[in-house]
């Protein structure tokens, strides 16, 4: 029929209105127009005037974002919040507009457009873009983007820990060892719920505030804080390591030589558990049903990391094959974290 589309260019268009779709929340966000509305409606001269910005202007985007349901608009140029604006309230908890800012910000956007470049040449396109490592460098020198990538990963962390612990007892270990716990949100919410004993490693740059975090859990006296590099050598005394998406962030050979420390840390009977999303394998559905493309992810990871990316099933067996462990079991939690157990070899 004369004018209509197909499904194939339909979804075409899709992917590359894309960055418009996300570029357009993102700066509805940053100006905190979710939180304006949650009270009720206002009109786009009120919102203006609340966010320093051009009424006109800001009426087109508003409009677009209405159209693509994140507002609702009214008669005379009113707007109204809906279930997904509401998710972008931006309050003293982390949530979904943190993991939102950090994903969007610009100078993640100026790290994707090395993409092509880093194809050719190998290297990392965040410090093609920025001259920085993002963790260590980028992060230390910009506290507002490592706040929102510490906000993200807590609020990631909190969106799965209940459907975790419905599949997974970790009350079964007497000491648990978060390597890469950022924060410490993981390794909080492990202790709390099944009583055991914690330790928190990561950078020391990464667990510098992390007391605050855990004071919120009430755990500060049950979590060790442990500064240091995993490449380097991990503290013992735990009779389990966890690594929640930690493993991500390295090439395989670097992964090996994480590993190769967490045996050297562990007890003979230890346990490492290894919790990840994984990349489907060929023929198998490419989304899990929290909206998660866990291929598309993989694409972000190796965005920030020298050598990192999600991987599938198989290739996080080889990995830890190759290290000295034994793969126990794989514990499927209905969501797109899956936990591989491991055990010394």
């Amino acid at each position: 029929m004369l004018g209509t589309a197909s499904e194939a260019k339909k979804k075409i268009y899709r992917i590359i209105y894309g960055y418009w779709q996300s570029q357009c929340v993102y700066v509805a966000t940053s100006l905190g127009i979710p939180n304006l509305l949650k009270d009720g409606t206002k009109t786009v001269e009120e919102i203006a005037e609340k966010t320093s910005t051009n009424v006109e202007k800001l009426y087109v985007v508003m409009r677009a974002l209405s159209h693509l349901g994140v507002f609702v608009e009214k008669p005379g140029r009113v707007f109204a919040s809906t279930e997904l604006s509401e998710l972008l309230v931006r309050n003293d908890s982390p949530s979904i507009a943190d993991f939102l800012m950090h994903i969007t910000e610009p100078n993640m956007w100026d790290a994707w457009r090395e993409l092509e470049n880093s194809l050719k040449t190998g290297e990392v396109p965040f410090e093609l873009a920025k001259g920085q490592d993002f963790y260590s460098e980028y992060m230390t020198a910009n506290p507002n983007s490592k706040k929102l990538f510490n906000n993200a990963m807590s609020f990631l962390t909190n969106e799965a820990v209940d459907p975790l612990f419905e599949f997974y007892d970790f009350g079964r270990f007497e000491t648990v060892m978060d390597v890469g716990g950022n924060q410490g949100t993981l390794i909080a919410n492990i202790v709390k719920k099944f009583g055991c004993k914690g330790i928190l490693f990561d950078l020391p740059n990464e667990v510098k505030t992390a007391p605050t975090n855990l004071a919120k859990y009430g755990v500060n006296d049950a979590v060790q804080v442990v500064g240091g590099s995993a490449l380097e050598s991990l503290p013992k005394g735990a009779d389990a390591i966890v690594m929640k998406y930690f493993l991500s962030v390295f090439s395989k050979e670097n992964s090996i030589k994480v590993l190769t420390n967490c045996r050297e840390a562990l007890p003979k009977h230890g346990k490492v558990i290894l919790l990840q999303t994984l990349v489907p394998p060929v023929g198998a559905p490419v989304e899990y049903p929290d909206g998660t493309i866990p291929a598309l992810a993989a694409v972000q990871m190796m965005i920030t990391n020298p050598g990192g990316y999600w991987r599938t099933e198989q290739e996080y067996k080889d990995l830890f094959a190759a290290s000295g462990f034994k793969l126990e079991q794989v514990v499927y939690t209905g969501t797109s974290l899956t936990v591989m157990e491991f055990s010394v070899n």
